[in-house]
């Protein structure tokens, strides 16, 4: 114990010696000051261009849309010659369903198809694309790398001290969401940013306020969908906080431009037509949730949840959350052709973690193996699937000691329902896409709500995802954005 307190104080001091090395000056983008970071616009070029190939595979790789891309690639174009900065920027399409964008140094720019779905106009694209610019412009993230730089120590020290890869998952969670946020007065300062930038570019300079109102309308509706009163995750919503004070700063903004609403361009039916059949959601290629269930086409395998249990997905795992905070978490790996699966868990997977009752059986005709241990306060149970001699999927289920064994029995029904699935049945499973319909003489909100491919909240969802209010009615001849199969 008094070796580790020697080690916080060392910290605490590296990092103060940190901040005595950054000066202050003034901003050439936003006018303030602010303190100089350590990194210097080359270095954080050099940063940019090593992260780019790991943000690509973290999200998922690019969408496979050269149309859309295109398009998009051009949007920035027209911002970035706007810009404070006349940086020629490498636009990429994510093809993630999580709504985020975001630009690092050196020239690049990410914007998921989650975000893109929840866009309305061009304007509204060109405003994002403008905040995300206005952050690198002012240097806004070689500041925060520099304020963080004592947190990333301590992490990777606590990472050293923990050093296995079970721990791992349940520790990690949350961590990239906390470390990316920027701070109040930086979000503030990309906004004012990114509204100059619109009205330099010739476009509606409250397309801004638009998309931040529509922003907070899907953040709340995911909460209501998540039985939360809180939104989360790591995606824009985590990074860029949708605070009724940001919407009345960027109208006053807007304002302060001279233009009115409405006068610059927006751009609404050229935008939609390049999303047009996009894809909505969790895409074939990383497999698709159902409800209560999980399939992956491609992988070929499916699994299902108990009733009162959720399922999220991302490109690194499918989370499970259940009552009483009961977890479980499900991945894949490779192991070696001829190493049993026993031998996978007890000496690869959980190789330094302690474990019990290590036990083989078949489940659905494959080889299985579990284990019981003890993970970050939580009782874990350890299950590996051999699904081939060279590929294993795992589930690593936890619930708290106080709960006992009220969920053992639903989640041996979640583990038991992992099974293979044919090529025919893996042909019928069709992706959720973007559909823009024209409105015809006599159909309502609700009528056309009732065609979204949602079991529920199908007339909230249609109402976020076109950035129509409560009270919005349609006009014939308009078109609007429904989600289909």
């Amino acid at each position: 114990m008094p070796k580790l307190a020697g080690n916080w104080r060392h910290l605490a001091a590296i990092g103060l010696s940190l901040f005595s090395l950054a000066g202050c000056a003034v901003n050439s983008s936003t006018g303030s000051m602010q303190f100089v970071p350590l990194m210097s616009e080359a270095e954080e070029a050099r940063v940019g261009a090593e992260t780019h190939p790991k943000i690509v595979k973290a999200y998922g790789g690019v969408y496979d849309n050269d149309a859309l891309g295109g398009y998009v690639a051009g949007v920035v174009a027209r911002i970035a010659a706007s810009s404070d900065k006349h940086v020629r920027y490498r636009t990429t399409v994510l093809d993630s369903d999580v709504v985020n964008a975001f630009a690092l140094p050196g020239g690049y720019v990410y914007v998921t198809r989650g975000l893109l779905a929840l866009v309305n106009d061009e304007a509204e694209l060109a405003g994002v694309l403008g905040h995300e610019i206005g952050h690198v412009d002012a240097r806004h993230s070689a500041q925060r790398q520099t304020a963080a730089m004592g947190t990333s120590i301590l992490g990777a020290v606590v990472g050293a001290v923990v050093g296995n890869d079970v721990v791992n998952q349940v520790l990690g969670v949350g961590q990239k969401g906390f470390l990316a946020s920027y701070s109040r007065d930086q979000e503030y300062e990309a906004d004012k940013l990114g509204v100059r930038t619109l009205a330099r570019s010739g476009y509606d300079p409250s397309a801004q306020a638009d998309f931040l109102q529509s922003m907070d309308a899907e953040m709340k509706l995911q909460a209501r969908l998540a039985g939360s009163r809180s939104g989360g995750g790591t995606s824009w919503f985590a990074s860029h906080p949708p605070t009724p004070d940001r919407v009345r700063a960027a109208r006053a903004e807007a304002r302060a431009t001279g233009i009115a609403p409405g006068k610059g361009r927006r751009n609404r039916n050229g935008y939609l037509s390049h999303i047009n059949g996009m894809i909505y959601g969790d895409s074939p290629s990383q497999g698709i949730v159902d409800g209560n269930r999980f399939v992956h086409p491609q992988l070929r395998f499916s699994f299902s949840v108990p009733k009162g249990f959720r399922i999220s997905n991302s490109t690194q795992a499918v989370m499970v959350t259940g009552p009483e905070k009961t977890i479980a978490k499900f991945d894949g790996a490779t192991k070696a052709a001829g190493v049993p699966v026993a031998s996978y868990l007890a000496n690869s997977w959980a190789r330094n973690v302690r474990i019990g009752n290590l036990r083989r059986f078949k489940l659905n005709g494959m080889n299985a193996a579990s284990a019981l241990a003890r993970v970050n306060n939580y009782n874990a149970r350890l299950v590996v699937i051999e699904y081939s001699p060279t590929r294993v999927y795992r589930f690593l289920l936890g619930t708290l000691p106080q709960v006992g064994g009220r969920y053992d029995k639903a989640l041996q029904s979640l583990v038991g329902s992992f099974h293979r699935i044919s090529k025919a049945q893996a042909s019928r499973v069709k992706p959720r896409r973007v559909k823009i319909v024209k409105v015809r003489s006599g159909q309502t909100v609700a009528s056309l709500a009732r065609r979204m491919a949602f079991s529920s909240y199908r007339e909230q969802r249609f109402r976020v995802l076109n950035g129509f209010d409560a009270a919005q009615t349609l006009r014939r001849g308009e078109r609007v954005k429904i989600i289909t199969r």
